[in-house]
């Protein structure tokens, strides 16, 4: 699950070191992180449990480190073999950066639980791995993002298994 985290912090950009990834929209990314929406502590055990989720398997930041500019969840999914797990995401970077970097392909603009976001995938992933979904917020956006890196057997694509996460959980994000 840990690929789950890694990955989704690249689609964004987040990094200082290359050319052309996404740079904070603050001066001070980690006060603005400060005042995102945790998706830790926001999204209840209860509702987690019942999409299929391990809430045993909750990991908070980038292995254990909060990332600035940035709140981050990541739990297994239940129903699967280890691989096969979901981050949700709260950022103060914008969706213009993510339909900006070149390794986010094959864009799709949707509607989910009445809200319009944006799907897509890294190009480092194949089609039947990865899922990512992001729906701008005030503060930034907040993402879904469902990997299959780990599981040799996959019989479920990744957005249709994301689907009824995000139906779930998209009505938790702020506006």
């Amino acid at each position: 699950m840990t690929t789950v985290v890694c990955g989704v912090l690249a689609v964004s950009g987040c990094s200082t070191t290359e050319s052309g990834n996404a740079q904070p929209s603050s001066a001070d990314p980690a006060a603005a992180a400060a005042a995102l929406w945790d998706p830790c502590s926001q999204i209840p055990d209860s509702m987690l449990t019942s999409l299929g989720l391990d809430v045993a398997s909750k990991r908070s930041g980038i292995l254990g480190a909060e990332e600035p500019g940035w709140k981050i969840c990541a739990w297994d999914d239940a129903n699967y073999p280890s691989g096969f797990g979901i981050g949700v995401f709260s950022t103060i970077h914008t969706v213009d950066e993510v339909r900006a970097k070149s390794t986010n392909i094959e864009f799709k603009d949707v509607v989910i639980a009445g809200r319009d976001g944006v799907q897509f995938r890294q190009s480092h992933y194949d089609a039947n791995e990865d899922c990512s979904i992001v729906f701008p917020t005030s503060t930034g956006f907040t993402q879904l993002d469902m990997l299959n890196s780990g599981v040799k057997e996959k019989s479920v694509p990744p957005c249709q298994r994301l689907q009824p996460i995000a139906e779930a959980i998209v009505p938790l994000f702020p506006k």
